[in-house]
């Protein structure tokens, strides 16, 4: 996404402020920015051929950056308001995308794409009161505009997954290569946040690199699954730890997997009308996004309540 300088800086707006407020924690503090601009003006924008992949840019992705870029926006209300502006056209946005791809699948397929989405409906309302659970422990008004974008970052996920489904089942030019590991290396920094370089995603990167048949890459990320799944395991026992509301964190990682286990399904129905070979590498890493991106959402939990407790809040 191609956006000004000025854009940039006032999407690291969260950044600047929480350094501000907490010198004594300047650099976990900056792990909070959930807002954050990684490099998003060298992302590609979204075409026919990339749509749904999480390295593109999309159009209300411009739309929030320019909302937020606005001279009269720099007030922690306005910056909430464009979030909650952008999450409601996101929402719009994932209602669109599900009810193209159920149009372009068998009845048998539309039954799963249903059951799927209603246990991601559920487990987006669980995940919000973790949400709220995870901001309660922080105080001032600067948090605001984090917690209402965690919220949005749940609809824009799902939205893009099913932009993902429709694109490879509908276009047989769409894009077949594997999203390559971010520019900037995880941190205490920067830790959750989706266009980072994990260690995981750098050995992916790695073990593609040196082989290119699809059957060798597929069985690399069948592995990595596993990998993301124990990440995920980690970063939840030590929120369990932390988090003093233990409740909302259990419930929601349970109706997670509940979520995740009915994707399966959906996500094996859509490629196997597809060329065997060719897409199992993709197949794969459409059941490892998942993981990997309920990982990165603890993580960011993680980092936000360790900051709470860390300034006596």
């Amino acid at each position: 996404m191609l956006i000004c300088e000025k854009c940039r800086l006032k999407r690291s707006w969260f950044q600047i402020k929480v350094s501000k407020l907490f010198l004594s924690f300047l650099s976990l503090a900056a792990a909070l920015t959930v807002n954050s601009p990684v490099f998003a003006a060298d992302k590609p924008k979204e075409t026919a051929e990339n749509s749904g992949a999480p390295d593109v840019s999309y159009p209300l992705d411009e739309f929030l950056d320019q909302c937020l870029a606005q001279p009269n926006h720099g007030a922690t209300t306005s910056q909430v308001e464009c979030t909650k502006q952008a999450a409601q056209l996101w929402d719009q946005q994932m209602n669109q995308d599900y009810q193209r791809l159920s149009h372009s699948l068998c009845p048998k397929a539309q039954m799963l794409l249903q059951d799927a989405q209603r246990c991601w409906l559920r487990y987006r309302d669980a995940d919000q009161a973790l949400i709220d659970a995870v901001y309660e422990m922080t105080s001032g008004t600067m948090y605001a505009p984090m917690q209402a974008y965690s919220r949005l970052r749940l609809v824009r996920e799902r939205s893009l997954v099913l932009k993902s489904y429709l694109s490879v089942l509908t276009n047989s030019k769409a894009r077949k290569d594997l999203p390559r590991a971010g520019k900037v290396r995880e941190d205490v920094e920067n830790s959750g946040s989706p266009e980072v370089n994990y260690p995981l995603d750098e050995t992916l990167d790695h073990y593609v690199d040196q082989h290119l048949a699809p059957s060798e890459q597929a069985s690399w990320v069948e592995e990595l699954v596993g990998k993301w799944d124990e990440a995920m395991n980690t970063a939840y026992q030590k929120l369990m730890v932390l988090l003093p509301a233990k409740a909302p964190l259990i419930e929601a990682q349970r109706v997670w997997i509940v979520f995740r286990d009915a994707e399966y399904p959906l996500i094996d129905s859509i490629y196997e009308k597809l060329p065997l070979e060719e897409y199992r590498a993709l197949h794969a890493y459409a059941r490892l996004r998942l993981t990997r991106e309920r990982t990165l959402l603890l993580k960011k939990y993680l980092a936000l309540t360790s900051v709470s407790l860390s300034s006596g809040q």
